[in-house]
């Protein structure tokens, strides 16, 4: 007998995959940790096989579970644009998928919010990931588009305008000797340990960090402090820096929201701007000019990859312009 898989249990699994983690795949998701669990091995038990090496810190895909989110990853995306092509056919109804980087859902809290609001006629489903798997999910064409931090060189070909460029500030031990500083000189950095995401899951703002965090250069090898499990959690990188293992850039609106006790957060001098970036493959989706709208500030620039001449269009027919001067964020 053929086994069954439901669209869910596949979205479940895409989430554990993509996550490593059930405990953030399962807030992802927005369900019970022990229900997610549940699920995923309902879904081994009807496949007969291991699809997660499981340890107490993260779960390892096995060969079968990589096998699966190949195939996941192209069967929820014919899913999806199924079910939009069924819903747009009364001319009504526009869907469209997107990731976004984490810390991202508490800068753009409002607009994000407003994207599937009663004022908009379009339906958005987000989800929070890496910058290197939304990157590589726009690429696959899996989903229709992605907010990421500033890209690297190498992924510039993909389109893409800037939101907005986000002020970072420095979060630090509330004892550190720069902790009453109205504001911390980079030069005073020098040999301060730096907590950081992982580079190869954050290429472009881990380069752009560092470079302004750290303009000499390294001082020694281990001056900059990946600790496990901080794939996708600030509150992880700023407990680290609680416990006094160094300092970390981080958004003011996203410490101010996980309020993570034996920190202070300080602005830099000079100050830290983030471009936060919204990307896409070609042909665009034909409601993206809609999120551009709905998401942007009225400082919104040519895109960032592959600009259209003046007067011409964009490849796929887009092109981004400036907001509605009744678009605002909060």
């Amino acid at each position: 007998m053929w086994p069954t898989m439901e669209l869910r249990q596949l979205r479940y699994f895409v989430a554990v995959a993509e996550e490593r983690h059930f405990g953030r795949a399962a807030r992802r998701l927005r369900i019970a940790a022990p229900s997610l669990s549940q699920q995923i091995k309902v879904l081994e038990r009807d496949l007969h096989v291991t699809l997660f090496e499981r340890s107490p810190r993260n779960v390892v895909l096995t060969p079968a579970g990589e096998i699966l989110l190949e195939h996941a990853h192209i069967l929820l995306a014919r899913a999806d644009r199924a079910r939009t092509e069924v819903r747009c056919a009364n001319g009504r109804h526009r869907h469209l998928t997107l990731r976004v980087a984490p810390g991202v859902e508490h800068i753009l809290e409002g607009p994000l919010a407003r994207l599937s609001g009663p004022a908009s006629d379009l339906e958005v489903t987000a989800a929070t990931t890496t910058d290197s798997d939304a990157i590589r999910a726009v690429r696959d064409e899996h989903i229709d588009a992605a907010i990421v931090w500033v890209r690297s060189a190498q992924d510039q070909d993909l389109p893409g305008i800037t939101l907005r460029h986000v002020p970072l500030h420095l979060a630090l031990p509330d004892d550190h000797r720069l902790a009453a500083a109205e504001a911390v000189p980079v030069t005073d950095l020098a040999n301060e340990t730096v907590v950081m995401i992982p580079r190869e899951l954050f290429t472009g703002i881990w380069d752009h960090l560092i470079t302004h965090l750290l303009p000499a250069g390294l001082s020694r090898p281990d001056q900059v402090l990946t600790p496990p499990n901080l794939i996708n959690a600030p509150e992880a990188l700023l407990r680290t820096v609680a416990a006094g293992h160094g300092v970390a850039p981080i958004a003011p609106a996203v410490a101010e929201h996980l309020a993570v006790p034996g920190i202070v957060v300080r602005p830099l001098a000079p100050p830290l701007l983030a471009p936060l970036e919204l990307i896409w493959h070609d042909p665009a989706h034909p409601a993206l000019q809609d999120l551009v709208e709905l998401l942007a500030d009225t400082e919104v620039r040519e895109p960032t990859a592959t600009p259209a001449a003046k007067g011409a269009k964009h490849p796929g027919g887009f092109v981004p312009t400036a907001p509605s001067t009744n678009t605002t964020l909060t």
